[in-house]
């Protein structure tokens, strides 16, 4: 097959080459790549599942598409929210984010707003923008969010069911700065 010099493809077949040349470890992060650029589909059920940290455990978060999945492009990942429940306000130094309401009702604040947002409604997140949501509803709530680039979405798999102090530090590591309380 010939493929276009500049394409895409050429780029995948150049470091495919490479790496058959460069040993197993280069082997390993071609197929990323391979990966990524072919995509990929994640059918109901498939999806990584993690509960919340202490306090937060009803909270489940499914892991959809990865940093590395998406050759870093996003994160992606799907939250059933417990009623009443909700993160501190929070600030992402290295990610925008973005959410989409599924199901239920939730009260958000975006820098200094303080809004309703019922299903169907949409948020973005600029990096560096202090926010917060919170499941006002009786029955849990379900939103996707996605961070870009990736990266934050591996988080929910080590603060599953942890302590206070460990909660404090996996968000240091993921560069998220805790600026004020939850939203009431």
């Amino acid at each position: 097959m010939k493929l276009p010099l500049g394409t895409r493809s050429w780029l995948v077949v150049a470091w495919v080459a490479g790496a058959l040349l460069s040993g197993p470890a280069a082997v390993a992060a071609v197929w990323l790549l391979v990966a990524a650029a072919a995509g990929f589909v994640v059918l109901p059920g498939d999806a990584p599942r993690f509960s919340g940290q202490q306090g937060r455990e009803a909270d489940v978060t499914e892991v959809l598409a990865t940093r590395d999945q998406t050759g870093g492009s996003l994160g992606w990942f799907r939250q059933t929210i417990a009623p009443n429940s909700g993160p501190p306000t929070h600030v992402h130094q290295a990610e925008d984010e973005f959410f989409y309401v599924v199901s239920g009702e939730f009260k958000i604040k975006l820098g200094d707003r303080i809004m309703t947002a019922p299903p169907q409604s949409v948020m973005f997140v600029p990096r560096g923008t202090p926010h917060t949501f919170l499941n006002v509803g009786r029955e849990p709530g379900v939103l996707l969010v996605g961070v870009t680039p990736g990266g934050l979405e591996k988080m929910f798999e080590q603060r599953q069911g942890v302590d206070a102090e460990t909660n404090r530090t996996l968000l240091k590591a993921y560069n998220v700065d805790v600026v004020g309380p939850p939203i009431k």
